[in-house]
């Protein structure tokens, strides 16, 4: 292994994460694919444009979250004011059908009086008729008996009948006179008392007047307050309605911007893999002939043979080794078997080492952009074995780094 005993490293992942990694990648070049091959300045300008569309979505989310909230506490509200009139309608109803009931038995009441009045009105018609045939008939009767006079000498004198027959004649009709005195007082005391029950039920009738009118008056009041409880609560009806509507909106808009927000942090992820997805054009560490391809038994000066797992690259003299990709240097020191070597981690599991190096121009810990000089080349370096050695890892998994490089500054073994 190139690593020593020191620094061990775990840069494995599993080939499920590895697939869908490698798919979003390329759906995201697909759908995003210009914006990935940009310059240092250009990538770093546009990762400052993703981070704040992601602040701005989050904001957004944020402001809508608190209308909903805001809508739905007016739904509850509406909802409970409905349930209030609701309630309200209910015993306005229930008094409306009371007032109903108790205005029909008033009016059933002044059917009843009007119909007792108008025989009472009947009654009194008869009797007052009756009183006039009597009077009348009094009438005649003292007309008579006042032509027939007092009994004297002459009429005892001229008279066909016997005194005690005259006097039982006198008597009688005087009794008669007193019949009939005694029948008018009767049809007038019938009279007086028809005429007092008859006030007395046109009072009755007045005062049920009253009640119905009062009854009404009551309730067209309560149908009044009625229509306006109906009118509230369908206005109520309607707010609730709207506030829904509202939420219904705003959670699509909030569901829209978190797909928003969701698509920029996948972009600012794959962005941030910006070593994959320039898989195939990474600028050459220092251009030269490949002496020693990925995979192949290559011998040094001292003719110990091995594997490769990366490229040799052959030099000569001073020359300026170059940063492949922007990253932060995770190991910059001597190692054992290598000489000078630079490792820079390129973030998700990417990782570039240079080895056989002369001069070393960074240090562990700093951050380095595409093209910045790391290292010079130097034939101190380059002994016991020609040419600088690079690698390219995913983990711990070297990775053939012709298939990550631009080719073009390279010469090729035939």
């Amino acid at each position: 292994m190139f690593f020593s005993s020191t620094h061990t490293w775990h840069f494995g992942a599993s080939p499920c994460k590895q697939l869908f990694i490698l798919f979003s990648c390329v759906l995201f070049v697909f759908l995003i694919g210009p914006s990935i091959c940009l310059g240092q300045t250009d990538r770093k300008t546009e990762k400052q444009q993703i981070e704040k569309g992601i602040k701005k979505h989050r904001t957004n989310i944020n402001k809508l979250q608190s209308g909903i909230t805001s809508q739905k506490g007016q739904i509850e509200s509406s909802a409970q004011k409905q349930r209030n009139l609701f309630d309200e309608l209910t015993l306005i109803n229930a008094r409306l059908l009371t007032q109903l009931k108790k205005l029909r038995s008033f009016e059933e009441q002044v059917d009843r009086q009007e119909e007792l009045i108008s025989k009472k009105e009947d009654e009194l018609q008869n009797f007052k008729s009756s009183k006039q045939n009597v009077q009348n008939h009094l009438q005649e009767r003292i007309k008579a008996y006042y032509k027939m006079g007092k009994v004297g000498i002459a009429n005892v004198a001229f008279s066909t009948k016997s005194m005690p027959q005259m006097l039982q004649f006198r008597d009688s009709f005087a009794s008669l006179i007193d019949y009939d005195k005694s029948l008018l007082d009767e049809y007038r005391k019938s009279i007086d008392t028809l005429q007092r029950a008859q006030v007395t039920l046109s009072l009755e009738k007045g005062a049920l007047g009253d009640l119905i009118t009062f009854a009404k008056e009551e309730q067209e009041a309560s149908n009044s307050i009625k229509l306006e409880k109906e009118a509230l609560f369908n206005q109520i009806k309607t707010q609730k309605e709207l506030h829904e509507q509202a939420v219904k909106e705003m959670k699509k808009v909030a569901g829209n911007l978190t797909n928003s927000l969701n698509a920029l942090k996948r972009k600012n992820e794959l962005f941030d893999q910006g070593f994959l997805l320039n898989k195939g054009k990474h600028p050459v560490p220092i251009a030269g002939k490949i002496i020693a391809r990925f995979g192949e038994e290559h011998s040094n000066r001292l003719g110990i043979s091995r594997k490769t797992t990366g490229i040799t690259i052959a030099t000569r003299g001073i020359n300026k080794v170059y940063a492949i990709f922007e990253g932060e240097v995770s190991y910059a020191e001597h190692l054992y078997g290598y000489g000078n070597t630079i490792i820079i981690d390129h973030g998700f599991q990417y990782f570039s080492i240079t080895s056989r190096l002369e001069k070393l121009l960074v240090k562990e810990g700093d951050r380095i952009a595409q093209g910045d000089t790391i290292a010079l080349t130097g034939d101190t370096a380059t002994l016991m074995d020609e040419g600088i050695y690079f690698e390219i890892r995913q983990g711990s998994k070297p990775l053939e780094p012709l298939q990550w490089l631009d080719n073009n500054d390279f010469i090729l073994p035939e």
